[in-house]
């Protein structure tokens, strides 16, 4: 058989079956993310990359074609503006007043992205919603409340994006009589507050960054002596005593005995008592979570016994009522969290078992603990004060 010659291709039909190929500087892509125009062209302008999509080969093709014409005839790619962009570029020139572009760059880089006008009033609201949302509880967001109220007095109706460094400077100097410890929570709380803002881009940048937190002074835990701690228990169960007392002193027996904090042994009912230790819900302890507290003192237990707690009905309120009162009837002084403080410093004195106290308390580990309150107290006190027991009978009048 006789080979066939082949033909050379045509001027006509060697473009249909050439592809066409954009120059450099142009190139196709896919947009699967634009579903009614998937084909993009895309290319570069003084550094600067667009993109453009299209509905069909064609017409990506077309618009192709027509920026490799622009680049052909005079070197760049593409430095049309459509009308809106041509008024945008207008407007924007005018308002600069010839300022040299680099010059607004720059300060677009030093200053960031402009931050929407929020009132300091309106940034605490929108921090306090958040943090319910986030479930923080309303005894927590109740704290904040007076330490953003004198914030925002300081603050006025300034937007929020204007505080500056020398402003938080000039705040925590107005808090120089609070006592440190004092001034150190306000300064978190307030950092906190633009932390967040800055977090959620409501501002550009937090005034607080690089700033150290103010120094506590370390002060001497301030405790119930042994005297005093016999006192309490002592004279609120002498004479006739109604179960509103009983109640008062079950509730104090876990402070002082199981170191509970009093909003805690405040809102313990009969249920969350158990042989072994004290089931703690999430809702009613500082750490929001659930606590089960075992290798308690052995003395709780009578005390909790002898005062009843199915008829517990005592609200958080009328607990703390009920609590002063029992100081004022023992003729002691009630320093804030002294029942909690000596729990800890009795336990670590009598027991030597730094790990079991830190984990009685709920704290993440026995550093600060060991820190705060070895030595506050001596073993002979601490096993005196884990000895105090309830009255076997109640006297009559």
């Amino acid at each position: 058989m006789k080979p066939q010659s082949r033909k050379e291709p045509t001027k006509k039909n060697a473009s249909k079956s050439t592809k066409w190929v954009p120059p450099r500087g142009i190139r196709f892509i896919p947009l699967p993310a634009a579903p009614l125009k998937p084909f993009g062209v895309q290319w570069w302008i003084e550094g600067r990359r667009k993109t453009k999509g299209f509905p069909s080969l064609e017409a990506r093709e077309t618009f192709a074609r027509s920026l490799a014409g622009d680049v052909k005839s005079i070197g760049v790619a593409a430095y049309r503006l459509n009308e809106s962009e041509a008024k945008a570029w207008r407007a924007f020139t005018a308002q600069i007043d010839g300022t040299p572009l680099d010059d607004v760059l720059r300060c677009w880089q030093r200053h960031g992205k402009p931050s929407v006008a929020l009132t300091v009033s309106e940034a605490i609201a929108s921090y306090t919603a958040a943090k319910r949302t986030e479930g923080v509880d309303e005894g927590s967001i109740a704290h904040y409340g007076p330490i953003f109220d004198r914030f925002e007095a300081f603050a006025g109706k300034r937007d929020v994006s204007t505080i500056s460094r020398e402003d938080i400077h000039d705040f925590m100097s107005k808090q120089a009589d609070a006592p440190s410890d004092t001034r150190k929570t306000r300064f978190a709380r307030i950092r906190a507050l633009f932390n967040w803002l800055s977090d959620e881009e409501k501002i550009s940048g937090s005034p607080f960054k690089g700033m150290k937190t103010p120094k506590v002074k370390t002060k001497p835990v301030v405790i119930l002596t042994l005297a005093q701690t016999k006192a309490l228990f002592e004279r609120n169960t002498e004479g006739e005593i109604d179960q509103s007392r009983r109640e008062t002193m079950g509730r104090l027996a876990l402070e002082a005995f199981a170191g509970l904090r009093h909003d805690s042994a405040g809102q313990i009912i009969e249920s969350e008592i158990h042989p072994d230790g004290l089931r703690i819900p999430a809702a009613k302890i500082k750490t929001q979570q659930d606590q089960f507290i075992e290798g308690l003192p052995a003395n709780l237990y009578p005390w909790l016994k002898w005062s009843n707690p199915k008829e517990w009905a005592m609200t958080q309120r009328q607990y703390l009522e009920a609590k002063t009162d029992a100081f004022t009837r023992a003729n002691i002084p009630h320093p804030r969290n002294c029942l909690r403080k000596g729990f800890a410093s009795y336990h670590v004195a009598a027991f030597k078992n730094k790990a079991l106290t830190a984990l009685i308390m709920c704290h993440s580990s026995a550093k600060l603990l060991e820190k705060t309150y070895r030595g506050a107290a001596t073993e002979a006190d601490g096993k005196e004060v884990f000895a105090i027991m309830p009255p076997k009978d109640i006297p009559k009048k």
